[in-house]
């Protein structure tokens, strides 16, 4: 009897929180799905979900369950990670998650070069929301992944990448720019890192932004959260010309001169063709500075490819380090 064999299947429905999101995941008919779970169900002799409720949980059985085969994973990964270490890096797997601000703007330099380096590790990336980047963390289902999560999460540790620093971006025609000229850093600027070494002063009257049209994210999102605050402690009221998902995608728009935006600098980095279009001003706020982290399960030892990882994305620099940022 092997009770675990269908663990993945599983976990999936547990994630997703119902059996037709799992089997559209797992690309399996969910008549087929829901047999292999009355399978493993009929091995235990009870049940691991309650399907009375919407989305479906666990029962205390599955919790158990679940628990054991994150166990049975571990194990698995131990010795994976073994034999990772006596190939010397010349086999293994990493499977990194971040949101899509991370994954298009950091990962890809940090891959570019553990690639020539290690060719022969399996890279997979899973791009999604910070909730189901911290399920799959606890789950296991992931070695690690980049993002600014709570502090409050638990069962999880995190490694220090980085600090970003976010920035009001203006078009340069829009005329608001005429009175605050003193305190604009241009996209050459922030290559430089001078508005890290605050070369220009932090624009302390943003009544120039009263019922300005702005490009922000939805409400659920970190960025925008961190905007309202912002907007809140300097008592102005800004027009939500359009609320989008992607923080790139407000950047874009606001670009092609639709709309102010806030934009983190590992954005505009990276955005040399948008970020040239506009004026950036920096804003004395704890809200307005972000740490960046690495994070994995806690009490997991970190293998050997993804140690190297990790130290190649430090050795890179690729955002502004703590020290040097002051609020």
């Amino acid at each position: 009897m092997d009770m675990f064999r269908k663990r993945d299947v599983i976990a999936a429905i547990y994630r997703e929180g119902g059996f037709s999101k799992a089997a559209k995941k797992l690309h399996i008919a969910q008549p087929s799905l829901s047999v292999m779970v009355s399978g493993v169900e009929q091995e235990i002799g009870a049940q691991l979900f309650d399907r009375s409720v919407s989305p479906v949980r666990l029962t205390k059985i599955g919790e158990k369950y679940l628990e054991c085969c994150d166990n049975i994973s571990m194990i698995e990964e131990d010795f994976l990670n073994y034999l990772n270490d006596i190939h010397g890096l010349e086999i293994g797997e990493i499977s990194i998650g971040g949101s899509a601000l991370y994954i298009s703007n950091i990962v890809p330099l940090i891959l570019s070069e553990f690639s020539q380096r290690h060719p022969s590790i399996k890279i997979q990336l899973y791009d999604m929301d910070t909730p189901a980047l911290i399920r799959m963390i606890q789950s296991g289902d992931l070695d690690v992944a980049i993002d600014n999560f709570p502090s409050n999460v638990e069962k999880l540790d995190r490694h220090y990448l980085g600090t970003e620093l976010l920035l009001i971006a203006v078009p340069r025609d829009y005329g608001i720019n005429e009175n605050l000229r003193a305190h604009a850093y241009s996209y050459e600027d922030i290559i430089k890192g001078m508005h890290v070494a605050r070369t220009k002063p932090y624009l302390e009257n943003m009544r120039a932004f009263n019922d300005q049209p702005f490009i922000l994210l939805q409400e659920s999102f970190d960025t925008r959260k961190r905007c309202d605050a912002v907007f809140e402690d300097y008592g102005i009221k800004v027009r939500a010309a359009y609320e989008l998902n992607q923080l790139q995608s407000a950047f874009g728009m606001a670009s092609s001169g639709l709309g102010i935006t806030v934009i983190s600098d590992t954005v505009i980095r990276q955005s040399e063709y948008s970020a040239a279009n506009m004026y950036y001003y920096s804003v004395r706020s704890p809200e307005f500075i972000r740490d960046v982290y690495y994070y994995t399960r806690k009490n997991r030892m970190l293998s050997k490819d993804l140690q190297e990882f990790l130290d190649i994305s430090h050795d890179m620099r690729l955002l502004t380090l703590r020290r040097g940022v002051s609020s």
